[in-house]
Formats: C-alpha cells, sequence, structure tokens
C-alpha cells in the first residue's frame, strides 16, 4: 500500500472512532476489496476483537492493522488463484485457536451482522 493510502484509511479510521472495527474494515471507501474472510483473518492476526471500537485502539495496532490489510488481501489474491485459500485460514470457519487452543467464537458482529471467528482470548478487545 503506498504511503498516502496508508495514511488517507488512517484519516478516515480517525473520522469513526466509535464505529466497531469489524464494520470498519468492511468499508470500501477505506478499505477497498477487504470481505468478510479477510476482515476475520486480519482482525486474527493482528489480535484486535473484531467488536472494538476504532477510537480505543492504540495508534501502532491500527498501523499494524492497516498494514496487515493490504499485505493479506494481495496474498488472498494469489491464493484465490492458486485453488488453496482456505488452507491459510487461521481463524475463518475454525473452531479453535492455533495460539490458545482455547475454542474460536463464532458471532454475527456489527450493524451489517456479518460473520466473525475470534479469540476471546488473543483477541484484545478495544473499548
Amino acid at each position: 500500500m503506498k504511503a498516502g493510502i496508508r495514511k488517507k484509511a488512517k484519516e478516515k479510521l480517525k473520522e469513526i472512532p466509535n464505529k466497531l472495527i469489524c464494520d470498519a474494515l468492511l468499508e470500501q471507501d477505506i478499505f477497498a476489496g477487504v470481505g468478510n474472510i479477510i476482515k476475520n483473518e486480519v482482525l486474527y492476526r493482528v489480535r484486535i476483537h473484531p467488536e472494538s471500537l476504532v477510537g480505543k485502539i492504540p495508534k501502532k495496532k491500527i498501523n499494524e492493522l492497516v498494514e496487515e490489510a493490504r499485505n493479506y488481501s494481495f496474498q488472498f489474491l494469489d491464493w484465490k488463484k492458486n485453488y488453496e485459500l482456505k488452507k491459510h485460514w487461521l481463524a475463518h470457519t475454525k473452531t479453535q485457536c492455533l495460539r490458545c487452543d482455547l475454542p474460536i467464537l463464532k458471532k454475527h458482529t456489527g450493524v451489517k451482522k456479518r460473520r466473525s471467528f475470534f479469540c476471546e482470548n488473543c483477541q484484545i478487545l478495544h473499548q
């Protein structure tokens, strides 16, 4: 992601401090191309709970999230082209956390009520 695009994404996130991060990641004017699978995988990888408030997430974590959304989106495309997408999922549709060996929860979150898969133990809830 070009520096200007990353900066713009962070600026747009600052404008919506009371929005849940699970909804913000699906905003196409902020994260073009990010869908529900990418949302779940990015949040798992950066250890952020999907019901975290955007404005409560530390700046360092926001930076990590923006970067991971970009990186994972490109990986997602490559994996999809190679028909190997599902084998790379760490959270989406999973039942066990690979880090904690605890259950992955499945819950319809945010205003869009999309399915979220997350570990309450290692994905921090910022409220």
